[in-house]
């Protein structure tokens, strides 16, 4: 009788990080950083958009901007580097939904810039603030 049987471990579970701007019912956009198993992040979409039902009795208008395989355990740590960058915009409200603790109040350009350098291997050592108007407006080209 075998209890064990010898040979190559079993193999690493596909995990995902994603990012999803998502609309939510009244009007106010977010964008959610977060990590899947599987092939692809529909379904925790799918998770999300229901569990926004259950709160509000609307559904959301969820896009996944991005959403990318990452190698091991990995996938967490870059999660982790995420959600401290813009730790400070952390989404709050009084009508909790499954993942709201994963949602910035952040411009979704920001977020993904910062998705794909912390991918890449550039962990900021500060916090993310956000321009300000007269900033952004001495930056425009006319």
């Amino acid at each position: 009788m075998a209890f064990l049987t010898l040979g190559a471990p079993p193999p690493a579970k596909k995990r995902r990080l994603y990012l999803m701007e998502i609309t939510l019912p009244s009007g106010m956009q977010v964008v959610k950083c977060g990590v899947a198993s599987g092939s692809s992040s529909k379904e925790r979409m799918m998770q999300i958009n229901s569990s926004i039902y259950d709160k509000f009795r609307s559904t959301a208008m969820i896009k996944i901007k991005r959403d990318k395989e990452v190698d091991g355990e990995d996938v967490f740590k870059f999660e982790n580097s995420v959600h401290k960058f813009f730790f400070n915009y952390q989404y709050d409200t009084t009508h909790k939904f499954d993942g709201c603790t994963e949602c910035f109040c952040v411009p979704i350009e920001d977020m993904v810039q910062a998705y794909e350098l912390i991918i890449e291997g550039v962990v900021p050592d500060f916090q993310y603030q956000m321009p300000s108007t007269k900033e952004a407006e001495d930056s425009l080209p006319f």
